[in-house]
């Protein structure tokens, strides 16, 4: 009974502990969210809930209500960050490097319409290493939990035995299973968000679409790959006309990766602006290679 009574007692502390870096975030249309405190002004929230024109408001306890504005969001990554004008309650504490296992105890935390305290227990049911969405961002780290989520709990933090922070709870990545945006990924995505408002996109104005390799080519080159992408588009003063692309190249590596059968999407989105690569493929039968500087895509404007 002691043990039971000292783990109860244990996770209870560790809620009320962690609660008070966790606030209620309420945007338009009555989404509710949660979010967790970076910093005396800040708020990390998920992105999917939240829109720049919207009247956000942000609650530390039931009783204390602030306004917050978003300062940037990457719905890719489900990370968005919030500024306010008042000062907040008490900063996180994150896991810079978290031990993590598959069975480990955990708890999600979060906060209701009304700014209550809300928590949830389950073990890692999934933990793997990086892996991209499908527009191609990197997640640092697969963290899967086996909890019930109730509505509000997207945005809210994901803690481990030592009381830290493992991550930022989302529901919205993979369809029916709830995960954990881990710090790593949260520390990389949200000062370029503090910034710029946005994730700079890789832009490299080419029109591509998957093709077959004749056999007899792959012979001739001693080819391991039997698609790549074929240019059918170039645009005007892009990094792929100053390159020197033409129309009909067959496009095989873009640096480490091979297009291939899954499009030209997720390997051009794992690039960054202002990186150089090697682009290698086919021109007329013969093999051809060209370095590029990867340029930012522009923005849609509304």
């Amino acid at each position: 009974m002691g043990t039971w009574n000292d783990l109860s007692s244990e996770l209870s502390q560790a809620v009320q502990s962690v609660g008070k870096s966790i606030v209620t975030i309420q945007a338009g249309g009555g989404r509710t969210l949660s979010g967790i405190i970076l910093d005396e002004k800040t708020i990390l929230t998920t992105a999917r809930g939240i829109r720049e024109d919207e009247n956000i408001r942000a609650w530390v306890s039931p009783d204390q209500e602030i306004k917050a504005v978003l300062k940037g969001s990457d719905s890719e990554t489900d990370i968005a960050i919030l500024q306010i004008e008042d000062n907040l309650g008490t900063p996180a504490t994150f896991l810079e490097q978290p031990a993590l296992s598959v069975g480990q105890l955990v708890v999600a935390i979060g906060r209701t319409w009304r700014g209550n305290l809300v928590a949830s227990a389950g073990i890692l049911s999934g933990l793997m290493g990086e892996w991209h969405t499908f527009g191609g961002k990197k997640i640092e780290a697969f963290i899967r939990p086996d909890m019930n989520l109730y509505p509000g709990f997207s945005g809210g933090a994901l803690i481990g035995a030592d009381h830290k922070v493992i991550g930022m709870m989302s529901a919205s990545l993979r369809r029916g299973s709830p995960l954990a945006i881990p710090h790593a990924t949260i520390r990389r995505i949200g000062p370029v968000l503090r910034e710029k408002g946005y994730i700079p996109k890789p832009y490299l104005g080419l029109g591509l679409q998957p093709v077959l390799i004749p056999e007899s080519l792959q012979q001739k080159l001693n080819l391991t790959q039997n698609v790549g992408a074929l240019v059918v588009q170039v645009e005007p003063n892009s990094p792929s006309e100053k390159a020197g692309f033409l129309l009909g190249d067959v496009l095989l590596r873009l640096g480490d990766h091979e297009f291939g059968h899954q499009g030209a999407a997720p390997v051009v989105f794992r690039l960054a602006p202002n990186q150089k690569v090697n682009i290698s493929g086919t021109r007329g039968g013969q093999e051809f290679s060209s370095e590029l500087v990867v340029g930012e895509r522009p923005r849609r404007q509304i």
